[in-house]
């Protein structure tokens, strides 16, 4: 017999296996049988219609498949010594999920047969068999591997399109969203740009002037959130389950769409019940829901004349919670109730709706284990609920120890910035928390800095033109390791998925922009603490 090129003699018998031109995209099929005549006659009546290899034992199947080898369907004997066929069957499906398994057996072994097919084979032939049945056998096997290799490739594609449908739904919402965070700036900004013009025109008391600064304080935090808010909902994220607190979620939701419902006057009211328990979900999908709920009630009140007004409650009982989100618009027609939540179906004008929201909705509700329902009466409005399961919190201590309550050492840190005016503030937030400073505008001064100098941690940009937050790394890893945990990174508002790798793999803290003193002295605190 020839196996992997080699000639073997067994019971007087030669089959030649070696793969034949013609069998080019024929099914592969793996014949497993320690009888070398039975081997031979199944080889024989198969190879005119396969690609066909043979081997004597499971062993040598099971190595044929962990070298690479790709059958789709295996034709196994369950009695061989050694390794049996049931055995060898677990082996295969472990191996390789896909490929099918017929098992060919004596009439006495039937049992055996019947428990390979609770195990995954697909079915079983007894001997001696007619070479038309085991033809047709084989053949099943490979439909039902092509089958099923086209249903995985099909799952895989229809989850590919319902994620870019869902990212696309968000963007649809973002851009509806954009306008009224351009006008809820408009009022901070205008008092940063009003007090500081006041304070470089004239020179006023020490208290006047603190009280100035103080708006303007106030009037930058009010941006950063607001910036914040939209970043964090218009980010690409990859699905994550935590704990969440829905009546937060709400809240956040809220405070996105605060500016059009008051352009819009319509009057929201909260009903959110206290001790909310909690559940798992990814936070961003769920606010994802919320808003595109709410959105549409803003767009359905705005052919309404009157009261508009808009409830969300929330309230939970042993087994779930709910939150009911009920709009004062023209409500739906009865007939397209049943319809909301299918793709692609939407009552709004040409170019005003894409149809795909609350299908999206209802998507992500059932992935997270949940119903959700509407209710509505053309004139009085809809209601939508939202049903998901509660996750009882496990008990975690929030208090701090001594140890993290007490202020830090001084550090010794190196700033790596190539921004004249970002050097100069970080330089004089680092300060204030009581750290020595030394600043770098570049890679070469960085370098030479590190060469002679010791520092305890290191705070750098991650897009410094000449020196990467990756090349950094390299650098420090080939030359300081033990900074490789010291380091801080400071970023614009969006990281791209390269960099989330590269601060997970380092386990390095970043602090986005906009960045208060507080959020620095966080981070400094989260380094020594893991390092110490």
């Amino acid at each position: 017999m020839y196996i992997n090129g080699k000639k073997e003699e067994k019971g007087g018998m030669s089959i030649p296996l070696e793969k034949d031109e013609k069998h080019g995209n024929q099914a592969r099929v793996l014949v497993v049988d320690d009888d070398s005549k039975i081997r031979g006659a199944i080889w024989t009546i198969l190879r005119t219609q396969f690609d066909v290899t043979a081997v004597e034992s499971g062993e040598k199947a099971i190595e044929q498949i962990r070298q690479g080898m790709d059958f789709d369907v295996v034709s196994l004997d369950l009695r061989m010594p050694g390794m049996s066929g049931i055995e060898t069957l677990k082996a295969i499906k472990q191996c390789q999920p896909t490929t099918e398994v017929l098992i060919v057996t004596a009439h006495s072994d039937e049992e055996s047969a019947k428990k390979a097919l609770k195990l995954g084979a697909y079915d079983y032939i007894n001997k001696p068999f007619n070479k038309d049945v085991l033809r047709k056998a084989i053949r099943q096997g490979v439909e039902r591997r092509r089958k099923a290799i086209a249903s995985e490739k099909a799952q895989e594609q229809l989850a590919f399109v319902k994620a870019q449908l869902m990212q696309s739904e968000k963007f649809s919402a973002i851009g509806e969203l954009t306008a009224g965070v351009a006008h809820e700036l408009n009022n901070p900004l205008n008092a940063i740009i009003g007090f500081s013009e006041l304070l470089v025109l004239k020179q006023y008391s020490p208290e006047k002037t603190r009280e100035f600064l103080e708006n303007i304080n106030t009037g930058a935090q009010l941006c950063k959130r607001i910036i914040q808010k939209l970043l964090v909902f218009s980010r690409k994220h990859e699905p994550k389950r935590d704990l969440v607190q829905i009546n937060e979620i709400i809240e956040s939701t809220l405070g996105l769409k605060q500016h059009d419902l008051k352009v819009d006057e319509i009057q929201v009211v909260k009903v959110l019940a206290d001790n909310m328990p909690h559940t798992i979900a990814d936070l961003y999908e769920l606010q994802q829901v919320f808003l595109n709920i709410i959105n549409n009630a803003d767009q359905a009140m705005k052919a309404v004349t009157g009261t508009k007004s808009l409830t969300i409650k929330s309230e939970f009982d042993d087994k779930a919670i709910r939150v009911n989100i009920r709009d004062t618009g023209p409500g739906i027609p009865k007939e397209n109730l049943q319809k909301v939540f299918e793709p692609l179906f939407t009552t709004k004008e040409k170019g005003k709706g894409t149809g795909l929201g609350l299908s999206v909705c209802y998507e992500i509700i059932q992935k997270h284990e949940g119903d959700i329902y509407v209710a509505s009466e053309p004139g009085k409005g809809t209601c939508f609920v939202i049903e998901l399961p509660i996750v009882a919190k496990p008990y975690r201590s929030t208090g701090s120890s001594p140890e993290r309550d007490q202020e830090l050492a001084e550090q010794n840190i190196l700033l790596l910035n190539e921004e004249q005016a970002g050097r100069y503030l970080l330089e004089k937030m680092i300060s204030a928390l009581g750290h020595h400073v030394d600043m770098a505008p570049d890679a070469t001064t960085a370098q030479q800095k590190l060469q002679d100098g010791s520092y305890d941690i290191i705070i750098s940009s991650l897009q410094m033109p000449d020196l990467s937050g990756q090349q950094l790394c390299e650098y420090l890893n080939q030359t300081k390791p033990e900074l490789l945990s010291r380091t801080i990174f400071i970023a614009d508002a969006i990281v791209s998925d390269e960099i989330k790798l590269l601060l997970k793999r380092n386990s390095t803290p970043c602090i986005v922009k906009p960045f208060g003193i507080q959020d620095i002295r966080k981070s400094i605190h989260k380094v020594v603490e893991a390092s110490s």
